[in-house]
């Protein structure tokens, strides 16, 4: 594996404004959210990056808290340019998270910003230009939000959100602090610990363009006030309805099984995965679910604070067994501050890798020794088989410029050649794309859904693909990690098979398509309860 970092001659030069020795627990989460997805169906991704500020611009009204970059280079060159004021992504605020859902089934994409005080919902009226109807929608919450993520989860046709809420903070009020940290006798940092945490949200989605507050009748409001982060709907029990995961910073995270009947059933202590491989209570940031095993569950990986290694839960059905140890990924992701998080298979051989994103909170912690830096590795596991991983961020080529503090990921094929790319959000400065140029001999294939029972981006859908003797599976997401959104848009990587035996395609609605002896190397359509149709060719890439 092998990329390169373009995004200063691919136009990514927006700096969002800078809070330098962040101190107070909302300035040190950093924002985070950062999201692919294409705004105009042009067919080619767009970047959204989620802006933060500082407590005295926040009290003076905030900054836009979104910035949004349209892919519009020419003659195979990729270049980006910052649209955000001409497509009306204006309202000001304190950005954190981004989750990306057609919540109108009109075919165009739309986005839901979290943040402190406030949050917004744009609707795409096309072109890249959207309108703020977060009012008139009735999502505007209060108090401080963080991971959001779309999901059908009642099947009915129109996605419904999901809020994670972090802790109680008042900016007008600001409070004491710990004194944990001290040089030149004033520097102190302030702890989420002794906060208290605020309820979540689930917000059903009526289909006429608002939504009604759902979380307590469902289950999910988190009564006991736990810090949520990160969130990502997935369905763990193979039952055809999606399942909710949430990460708790300090707590035990919830794991909500979709009962079917418009409630969850909290179960992330019996299933395993609410603590750590021997108990422990650590401080969770985000989660992905991806089946890196191919045993036709989805599994579960979680990030966490400094000297807290990632949880790998293998889904063994009635039971998430953390193997993070077993697997090799314990020991080596123990040091860092861990944020965004996810699966993807960067080599295209088949089994799923992990990236994952390191960052301390606050620059004023390179000046204790004993402390993680602020700027952090990258790290890039390699899926061996689905039995052990290797880190190959160092000859993938990830570290070889200046480090950053780095947060959220959104994984997507940039220049739609077949090879799955990443952008990363970095504190206190533009975002990081990071093309893959990996050059190998290995097929590939890309799938675009579109519902018409089911809602219109397909979240929920699941593609089971069997080629050459292997099995994977994935399903769509409108949002995880930590606090960001992939590109819908499901990748493949195929290994040694031209050809697909079988595509197996289970939508939100209940209706499952077969398709067989279908050929690599080309970005798909499906449209629900059609014919596969084909868009494009990916090129062949001869191997090194």
């Amino acid at each position: 594996m092998y990329f390169r970092d373009i995004s200063r001659e691919a136009g990514l030069t927006t700096v969002p404004h800078s809070a330098t020795d962040r101190r107070y627990v909302i300035e040190t989460m950093g924002g985070g959210g950062i999201a692919l997805f294409d705004c105009d169906n042009d067919g080619k991704l767009d970047i959204a990056v989620v802006n933060d500020t500082t407590i005295n611009r926040y009290l003076a009204g905030g900054d836009p808290m979104l910035t949004l970059y349209h892919q519009d280079g020419t003659g195979g060159r990729i270049h980006f340019t910052d649209i955000t004021k001409a497509a009306g992504l204006t309202t000001r605020g304190w950005g954190m998270a981004i989750a990306v859902g057609d919540y109108d089934n009109d075919g165009l994409p739309d986005l839901y910003v979290t943040g402190y005080g406030h949050n917004v919902l744009y609707h795409n009226l096309g072109g890249c230009r959207f309108e703020d109807v977060t009012d008139h929608a009735g999502v505007k919450l209060g108090g401080f939000s963080t991971g959001a993520a779309w999901a059908d989860y009642d099947r009915d046709g129109y996605i419904d959100l999901f809020v994670a809420r972090y802790v109680e903070a008042d900016l007008h009020h600001l409070p004491t602090l710990t004194p944990i940290l001290k040089a030149n006798g004033f520097d102190i940092i302030q702890t989420p610990d002794k906060l208290a945490g605020e309820t979540d949200f689930l917000l059903r989605n009526r289909g006429d363009g608002t939504f009604e507050d759902v979380s307590v009748k469902a289950g999910v409001s988190n009564a006991a006030g736990l810090h949520g982060m990160g969130v990502v709907w997935g369905d763990y029990d193979n039952d055809g309805w999606p399942d909710l995961f949430v990460a708790n910073d300090g707590g035990a995270n919830y794991l909500y099984r979709n009962l079917g009947n418009g409630a969850f059933e909290e179960s992330g202590v019996s299933m395993g995965t609410a603590f750590g491989p021997n108990g422990e209570t650590f401080g969770n940031m985000g989660g992905d679910f991806g089946d890196f095993n191919h045993d036709g569950r989805l599994d579960l990986v979680t990030t966490r604070y400094r000297r807290q290694p990632v949880s790998l839960y293998r889904n063994d059905q009635n039971l998430f067994t953390d193997v993070a140890a077993e697997v090799g990924l314990a020991r080596d992701t123990a040091a860092p501050v861990k944020w965004g998080v996810g699966f993807g298979d960067f080599d295209n051989d088949g089994w799923p890798d992990i990236l994952i994103a390191n960052g301390n909170f606050s620059s004023l912690m390179d000046r204790l020794e004993t402390e993680v830096k602020f700027r952090e590795p990258l790290q890039l596991f390699r899926n061996i088989e689905g039995q052990s991983f290797e880190d190959v961020a160092a000859q993938a080529g990830l570290n070889a410029g200046p480090l950053e503090s780095r947060r959220g990921i959104a994984f997507g094929d940039i220049n739609n050649d077949g090879n799955l790319d990443f952008v990363v959000f970095n504190v206190d400065g533009p975002p990081s794309l990071f093309l893959n140029e990996t050059r190998n001999a290995n097929h590939r294939v890309l799938f675009r859904l579109v519902g018409s029972k089911s809602n219109r981006m397909a979240l929920g859908a699941r593609v089971t693909v069997s080629a050459a003797g292997m099995t994977q599976m994935d399903e769509v997401r409108g949002g995880g990690g930590y606090n960001s959104s992939n590109d819908t848009r499901l990748h493949f990587g195929l290994g040694g098979a031209a050809t697909m035996s079988r595509i197996e395609v289970r939508w939100p609605s209940g209706l499952s398509q077969d398709f067989q002896n279908v050929p690599a190397d080309a970005i798909y359509e499906i449209d629900e309860g059609q014919e596969i149709r084909k868009l494009k060719d990916l090129p062949r890439i001869a191997g090194k």
